[in-house]
């Protein structure tokens, strides 16, 4: 079955939703047997999807991207291995196939999500420093997207301090974006690990990021928000790790500094207010 998830993947006219459907409503022995044209149907694709998708249904060659895949070193995980996060597995709509670079030993670690603004301030900065060294020394692989302020300075940070971390992007391995964290991106292949759900010649698109937030909250046990704006990607997160029935802890901030309004809202809603390392374990340990 991973190769045919993998030969959906290789479809990029096909949303992560659409699969998500496809794999609900159909067994699978049968979805293994269905024609491009039997799918789209299925899946009701407008005109214009309907043949962007039988163009590249009918171009993958599985043996040609096996050896790219096997170039670039880039692993596969599929919801059907054993060593498929279980805490993923319990999401209603889990990532089918993750295209995968780095230790996959820590997809069995327990994990928390830090995340938070592009615009980070000294003050986000020095809370990830006081935070994270002794998260790591409670054996938390610290999981984050990669972006520019606060995702990247968690992932840095994990590795300053000797622990580990995983990174979620919203690209595929070959369109790494942002291009300002390409050599965080690398680093983070050989010392720790790096997951994708899009294919590695997928370029970044903007409905990425939501999807991308689901899996970074799905494979922790809490998110932790460092800094966010009230209007930004880290509440989405902060969103999905609620409906995943995961702890939310918020680091509070000025009530002048935009930068902390989102955290203070979600401190407000009932977020878990963060002030030390040992707020985040007392909660996770109960």
């Amino acid at each position: 079955m991973k190769n045919w998830l993998l030969h959906m993947k290789y479809c990029s006219s096909m949303s992560v939703k659409q699969l998500g459907k496809l794999w609900r409503e159909f067994p699978v022995k049968q979805l293994r047997k269905m024609s491009a044209e039997e799918i789209a149907t299925s899946l009701e694709m407008s005109e214009e999807q309907r043949e962007r998708f039988k163009n590249e249904f009918s171009r993958f060659h599985l043996a040609n991207v096996l050896l790219e895949l096997e170039r670039y070193q880039i692993t596969l995980v599929s919801i059907e291995d054993a060593f498929y996060p279980v805490l993923l597995r319990e999401l209603y709509d889990p990532p089918l196939l993750l295209f995968a670079r780095g230790n996959l030993e820590l997809l069995a670690w327990d994990k928390l999500a830090i995340v938070g603004t592009r615009k980070m301030t000294d003050y986000g900065k020095q809370i990830i420093g006081q935070l994270v060294a002794p998260l790591c020394k409670e054996s938390l692989t610290i999981v984050s997207g990669l972006a520019v302020g606060v995702d990247a300075e968690a992932h840095r940070e994990s590795m300053r301090v000797g622990g580990k971390t995983i990174a979620v992007i919203g690209s595929g391995f070959l369109q790494f974006y942002p291009l300002e964290n390409k050599q965080l991106f690398e680093k983070i292949m050989r010392d720790g690990l790096v997951l994708s759900e899009y294919a590695p010649h997928v370029t970044a698109r903007k409905w990425h990021f939501p999807e991308r937030n689901r899996i970074i909250s799905g494979l922790s046990l809490g998110t932790l928000i460092v800094q966010a704006e009230k209007r930004s990607g880290s509440l989405i997160t902060a969103d999905a790790a609620l409906n995943q029935n995961r702890e939310v802890f918020a680091v509070p901030g000025s009530a002048f500094q935009l930068s902390s309004a989102g955290t203070n809202k979600l401190i407000q809603e009932g977020a878990k207010l963060v002030m030390e390392a040992s707020d985040i374990m007392e909660e996770l340990r109960q």
